[in-house]
């Protein structure tokens, strides 16, 4: 599909509105708890929708959505906000808005979903929130292009340097949900393949 030609990275128009909707919303979410409450203290984490495993058990499966839109701290979510701005535009022009917005949100369900099996299966409490599992998805298109020769080489060596340092980061810190960022990562990469064979 690829073979004889490269996407231009970032030549694109400059409006790409399914990435600021996505910023708008997280940022509404991060400014609102942090008036009512802080985005570190648990109990208003899990008042706007983090995902507990009790919870989710208990039928709020909602839970694996709504924590894309929410972070844990300033920090968190100035990183998850930037990934967006810095993968989301070109793949928003690359493959359309709404197949975009399904890329985005569906790798950050599986990722939920899958911290919420590992969560119950090792008998783990707490909660978990973020964009993160949606992020390393865009990674994980990113990743297939590059496998496919899609992406001019010198772009194509960055954008493998950032992914891995993201994934080793992920694998150092235990802080860090891993499951989610590799459930996201795999996901947005057999997505992107099967997409492209959709609507070429």
């Amino acid at each position: 599909m690829f073979s004889h030609t490269h996407i231009p990275f970032r030549q694109f128009p400059r409006l790409f509105p399914v990435v600021t909707v996505l910023f708008s919303v997280q940022a509404v979410f991060f400014l609102v708890m942090t008036l009512l409450g802080g985005t570190q203290y648990i109990p208003n984490l899990i008042r706007f929708g983090a995902l507990e495993p009790h919870l989710v058990s208990t039928g709020e499966w909602w839970r694996l959505v709504v924590p894309i839109f929410i972070h844990i701290g300033l920090f968190h979510f100035l990183f998850n906000s930037f990934a967006l701005y810095l993968f989301g535009p070109q793949l928003e022009w690359l493959f359309g808005r709404i197949s975009f917005l399904f890329l985005y949100l569906f790798s950050g369900f599986v990722g939920n979903l899958l911290t919420y099996w590992f969560m119950t299966w090792s008998g783990q409490s707490g909660v978990s929130a973020g964009a993160s599992g949606s992020i390393y998805g865009l990674m994980g298109v990113y990743l297939y292009l590059i496998i496919r020769r899609a992406i001019e080489p010198e772009v194509s060596k960055g954008l493998l340097a950032m992914i891995g340092i993201s994934v080793l980061i992920s694998i150092l810190d235990p802080r860090i949900n891993l499951i989610a960022h590799l459930g996201g990562l795999v996901t947005g990469f057999l997505l992107t393949g099967i997409l492209l064979r959709l609507k070429p």
